[in-house]
């Protein structure tokens, strides 16, 4: 062990002895040049100068002389580079200097307290999630990566969270916080998921939800929360369902009321998008309604222009509508209106215009093959009017062209059978027609003859039966005229004798006959004559006797006037006469009792004259007027009442009898004599209440006011008692006088005003 040490000291001494070459130090001043061999010189520090400290050479036991040498050597090399190597004066102070080694400490320290604390806060590395191989990954790895994932709050994110730490197995101890996570995760996804159903993606969220493994305890959350957007959107869907069948209906309250169930079906698709869709779909829906509305008003008033209008609504409902069924449904409506009113119009035997209407029949009705029909049955049927037989044949061989397969196929074959029908007839009829021209009455026989073979059966037999009965009244006619003018001559006398005459020779003329109604009229004149000249001499005998216009002459002109009989020609002209003749009776008779009555009136006994004027009964001449008389009468009566009543209401002569009073007079009737006498005491009792209420003032300002407002408005002290009120009241409650003014000089007090005279 001496050898090894020896050696390593004679090696450390021959790489002493090495010269040093100087750009490896090129900080410090160069050395002083030496010769091979020679020993450096070694510096000696200051400090160790200074303090008389001198380093002891290494001598190591047992060397030689000439290790001795050699060390020597080796310390004057290191001496010469001491010296070479020592610092210059001013970086010699530096490094004396305490300051520079405090700042050199603080530096030291406080760097190295900086670098202690940045790796103190320094965080570990973050293990890479998508690089890590899962088989071998640990369970808190697989927990810190899912809850990563599941920080993003993605669907695919949380599944795939739920999928990393679900593979654990069921026994694991970390399995309860796993479990609690994956319910927590299975909750955010179907939280996002109803985010999804919520914004009207049932489908899609139910996809979503059903993406959460079914082996996790959370399932049974996925198919809660499925069941209840199931029955949500099932809700939903036949709550619109509901609205839109109201809109169909035009039901626009109850669709309103549906409508509005969608705000809290619990689903915000369902009540934002799809309740603002049905409400514009409400609006539009309306809007049609009130034009098919429209259209159906205007189809009711009738006409073409009107139809026409109707038509033109109904066909500006878009096919989108909610109404446009019902558009459809009108324009068919409106459409058959008008092909009735083409059949009306041609009945009126006007061709052109029924196939101007019809032409106007919109085209999607589908009628197009109705209208052609129409137009050719049309104009074979305009052909039948000049009733021929060969118009009507020519209308035969028009309708034939229609054939099986056309939509009016049955119409034509029953025109072309009633057309057929009525050719045989129509033969029969030419010929009548063609004997009944001669206007006597043989042809007329023949020609009624001739009619009479049409079959009651056929079409024409009622155009038959209507000829035969005005070639009838034609015969009827040439034989009953001379009858009828030898009556009107035997009238002309005037005579009641030719007038008898002239009746039975009317007379003559059957019931039945054709101037049977004109035989009558004439007779029932000749009657009226007759009878006016049988009963006008005892009506004016009965106007004579009631010239005098005593009792007797005119009741013995009512007997006269009464022989003239109910349904004679004078019968009315007499009961007026008796009606007037009756008045005039009655006046004489009870005239003097109203006479009578009014003069007890005069004399003051109003209950007597009531009486006498009583004993006119009803239905008589003056009845009316003794009742108006009566009634002044009762009236007066109660007024003296009032008035005698109002006084003795008066003699208390507090203010509340005087009030009393004043009601009481004034219930007297304007038109009573006693009313000036009642105005009058209301006048002085009102002046009676106003002067208590001043003399009550002087010591109790209330009970004052309260006196004068018994004071009515019709009494004549209502103003003045007004006007006294008021002072009163301002007495009770003085305005607040301003803060600033100067207290006013007291004045005396007004003098009260001397009380009214009673």
């Amino acid at each position: 062990m001496t050898r090894d040490r020896k050696g390593r000291d004679r090696r450390r001494v021959a790489r002493s002895s090495k010269p040093v070459e100087d750009s490896k130090f090129r900080v410090f001043p160069a050395l002083p040049s030496t010769s091979a061999g020679e020993p450096v010189p070694q510096p000696t520090p200051e400090w160790e100068a200074s303090n008389g400290v001198r380093s002891a050479p290494l001598q190591p036991k047992g060397l030689g002389a000439k290790a001795d040498s050699q060390t020597r050597r080796s310390r004057r090399s290191r001496n010469s580079l001491k010296n070479s190597l020592k610092p210059p004066q001013g970086l010699q102070n530096l490094l004396n200097s305490w300051l520079f080694w405090w700042i050199t400490a603080a530096i030291v320290f406080g760097g190295s307290g900086f670098m202690a604390i940045a790796l103190l806060l320094r965080l570990p590395a973050l293990p890479n999630c998508p690089a890590i191989f899962w088989p071998t990954a640990s369970a808190s790895l697989r927990i810190y990566c899912a809850q990563l994932a599941a920080n993003k709050e993605t669907v695919e994110d949380l599944l795939g969270a739920i999928e990393l730490v679900n593979d654990l197995p069921n026994d694991h101890p970390m399995r309860q916080d796993i479990n609690r996570n994956i319910e927590q995760w299975s909750q955010q996804i179907l939280d996002l998921c109803d985010n999804t159903f919520q914004a009207g993606k049932l489908d899609e969220a139910i996809e979503m939800a059903r993406k959460v493994p079914s082996n996790v305890p959370a399932y049974r959350l996925v198919e809660e929360r499925i069941d209840r957007w199931k029955a949500t959107w099932a809700e939903a869907e036949e709550i619109y369902k509901k609205a839109e069948a109201e809109l169909r209906k035009q039901n626009w309250p109850q669709a309103f009321r549906e409508a509005v169930r969608l705000l809290d079906v619990g689903n915000n698709y369902w009540a934002t998008t799809k309740y603002e869709e049905l409400t514009i779909l409400m609006k539009s829906a309306r809007e049609d309604g009130n034009k098919l509305g429209k259209a159906y008003n205007s189809a009711e008033q009738g006409g073409l222009e009107n139809l026409l209008q109707a038509i033109k609504l109904a066909q500006s409902i878009e096919p989108k509508s909610h109404v446009y069924r019902e558009a459809q449904d009108a324009l068919r409506k409106f459409s058959s209106k008008l092909m009735d009113l083409a059949e009306d119009t041609l009945e009126n035997r006007d061709l052109q215009g029924a196939i101007s209407i019809v032409r106007q029949i919109p085209e999607s009705v589908n009628l197009k093959d109705e209208v052609q029909d129409f137009i050719d049955l049309a104009r074979a049927e305009a052909q039948t009017w000049p009733d021929t037989v060969e118009a009507i044949e020519s209308a035969i061989t028009a309708a034939q062209k229609i054939n099986r397969k056309r939509p009016l196929y049955s119409k034509a074959q029953r025109l072309i059978s009633e057309w057929q029908q009525s050719l045989e007839g129509l033969a029969y009829l030419e010929r009548a027609r063609a004997l009944a021209k001669g206007g006597v009455i043989n042809d007329l026989k023949e020609a009624i003859s001739q009619a009479q073979l049409v079959s009651s059966s056929k079409p024409r037999w009622e155009e038959a039966q209507g000829e035969i009965k005005r070639w009838r009244s034609q015969i009827e006619t040439q034989e009953d005229r001379p009858y009828l003018d030898k009556a009107e001559m035997l009238a002309r006398s005037g005579s009641i004798s030719a007038l008898q005459a002239a009746i039975n020779q009317a007379n003559m003329i059957g019931n039945g006959r054709a101037l049977y109604e004109e035989a009558q009229n004439k007779i029932q004149e000749w009657n009226r004559q007759i009878q006016t000249q049988e009963d006008r001499p005892a009506l004016e005998m009965a106007m004579q006797l009631a010239r005098s216009g005593n009792t007797g002459s005119l009741q013995a002109a009512i007997n006269e006037a009464r022989k003239i009989g109910n349904g004679r020609a004078l019968y009315q002209e007499a009961q007026n006469k008796i009606q007037d003749w009756k008045l005039q009776l009655q006046q004489q008779e009870d005239q003097p009792y109203l006479d009578r009555a009014r003069q007890m009136a005069d004399m003051g006994r109003l209950s007597e004259a009531i009486a006498a004027a009583e004993r006119i009964q009803p239905g008589r001449a003056l009845y009316e007027t003794a009742q108006e008389v009566i009634k002044t009468w009762r009236d007066e009566i109660r007024a003296k009442q009032d008035i005698e009543d109002a006084y003795r209401y008066a003699n208390s002569g507090n203010p509340e009898t005087l009030a009393s009073a004043i009601r009481t007079a004034n219930q007297v009737s304007d038109s009573s004599l006693l009313r000036a006498e009642a105005d009058g005491v209301i006048e002085q009792w009102s002046q009676q209440i106003l002067a208590i209420a001043r003399e009550r003032a002087a010591s109790d300002l209330p009970a004052a006011i309260e006196i004068a407002q018994k004071i009515p408005s019709y009494a004549g002290a209502f103003s003045a008692a007004q006007r006294q009120i008021e002072s009163w009241q301002q007495q009770l409650n003085p305005a607040p006088a301003p803060s600033v003014a100067p207290a006013p000089v007291p004045s005396a007090a007004p003098a009260p005003p001397p009380p009214a005279a009673p």
